[in-house]
């Protein structure tokens, strides 16, 4: 059996990937966040009732997973 040779990564390389994950990674801590509280923002009552309806579509064709999330995290 040969033996294992690991994959040479020049380093520029690898700093651009750890560069590429650490972005990815910002954006996904922001974007939770912001989807959480424009989901709050959706059903409160100051939101446009467009919205308000088309979240209530949404949701309901999903199976109401965003109002559950939302009661359980809101108490």
């Amino acid at each position: 059996m040969p033996l294992y040779v690991p994959k040479y990564v020049r380093p520029e390389d690898a700093a651009r990937g750890r560069a590429q994950t650490i972005r990815r990674l910002i954006w996904a801590a922001a974007a939770i966040p912001l989807l959480f509280a424009f989901f709050v923002f959706s059903y409160s009552d100051q939101a446009p009732s467009g919205l308000r309806s088309a979240i209530i579509a949404l949701d309901r064709s999903l199976g109401f997973p965003i109002i559950g999330l939302l009661s359980k995290v809101l108490g």
